[in-house]
């Protein structure tokens, strides 16, 4: 990917959990691009790290608990990660957030209208009422008026998620990082979801970090797939090149457990991934699940080009379910 199609990047970010003088890694070395107006996929197992991931670019994380570093560039600018402050230049009007759970990202003390017209001054109060509503219609919400006075605990988490979509995108920021926004959502209301999240690509130009578990989504949405396992990008690339032709088995292993149309059984993946805090030792982390592994995989397991654009951080796997020989 050239530099000028490049708006969000990271570098090398980390993240530990702070016990006592302990640090315990979370996430580690993450390096990943989103493309301008483009669509990057984040796909791994729940306790992956790709949560965090996102929480660590929008400066999320309490200080106190967890020790971030690496760096993230909007665009040409390095984004203040570490400094709270500073955070507040880029979050809402340049990075916003729909977070998995909508619910915890509204006051319940607060009606819907009041989550939109805070922080502007009165004398803006008409426009943005008048854009919020135009937004909620786009969002599939009838009579959008009829919310301006209800509070979260009266909406349905559908109905939540539209309304945090709408609310985020208000501010008209670049790029748009959601945590599993399908999550919990019925597929009729999956598929609306959906629609909007690609008419806000093709109409305003954002470019949207999708973290999910839901290959299908991803599949529809990405231009370009990052695969997490225990913190670590273990395989990179296109989409077509990664879901089509994994290059890593645990890639593989969630391609084969995923839900089809047929009579077949799933074929799930055998064991769980590493709890925080649990050692996987130097080697490659998924090896005590792998049915390729070899004694190579004891030793450090490195991102490596494997073909032109994708990457795998595994030295026994050539793809399509086969060993690698040699």
């Amino acid at each position: 990917m050239k530099k000028e199609d490049v708006i969000l990047q990271t570098e090398n970010l980390s993240v530990s959990m702070r016990a006592g003088k302990e640090r315990i890694p979370a996430v580690k070395d993450v390096t990943l691009s989103l493309k301008r107006k483009g669509c990057t996929g984040i796909i791994g197992e729940s306790g992956c790290g790709k949560s965090l991931t996102c929480q660590a670019v929008l400066g999320l994380l309490e200080p106190k608990k967890w020790t971030v570093t690496g760096k993230v560039f909007l665009e040409d600018e390095e984004v203040p990660i570490t400094d709270d402050r500073s955070m507040d230049r880029f979050r809402g009007k340049k990075l916003a957030f729909a977070a998995q759970n909508p619910m915890a990202a509204f006051d319940p003390r607060m009606t819907m209208g009041a989550h939109f017209l805070e922080g502007h001054s009165r004398r803006e109060w008409d426009a943005i009422r008048k854009d919020a509503g135009e937004r909620l219609a786009r969002m599939g919400i009838c009579e959008p008026e009829s919310l301006w006075n209800r509070y979260s605990f009266e909406l349905s988490g559908g109905q939540l998620q539209r309304v945090l979509i709408a609310l985020v995108l208000g501010l008209h920021p670049k790029v748009l990082l959601a945590d599993e926004p399908t999550t919990a959502l019925d597929q009729a209301t999956e598929e609306e979801l959906l629609r909007i999240l690609e008419d806000c690509q093709n109409q305003e130009g954002i470019s949207i970090l999708l973290v999910s578990h839901d290959l299908d989504v991803i599949s529809r949405m990405a231009d370009t797939v990052y695969v997490m396992y225990a913190g670590q990008i273990v395989e990179c690339g296109e989409k077509e090149a990664v879901l089509g032709n994994p290059l890593h088995p645990y890639t593989g292993g969630l391609m084969r457990s995923r839900p089809g149309f047929s009579k077949e059984r799933l074929k799930a993946m055998n064991g769980y991934p590493p709890r925080l805090g649990e050692s996987t030792g130097s080697g490659c982390a998924f090896a005590p699940r792998c049915p390729f592994a070899k004694e190579v995989c004891k030793g450090e397991q490195v991102l490596r080009e494997m073909t032109p654009g994708h990457f795998s951080r595994c030295s026994c796997f050539r793809g399509q379910g086969e060993e690698k020989h040699g």
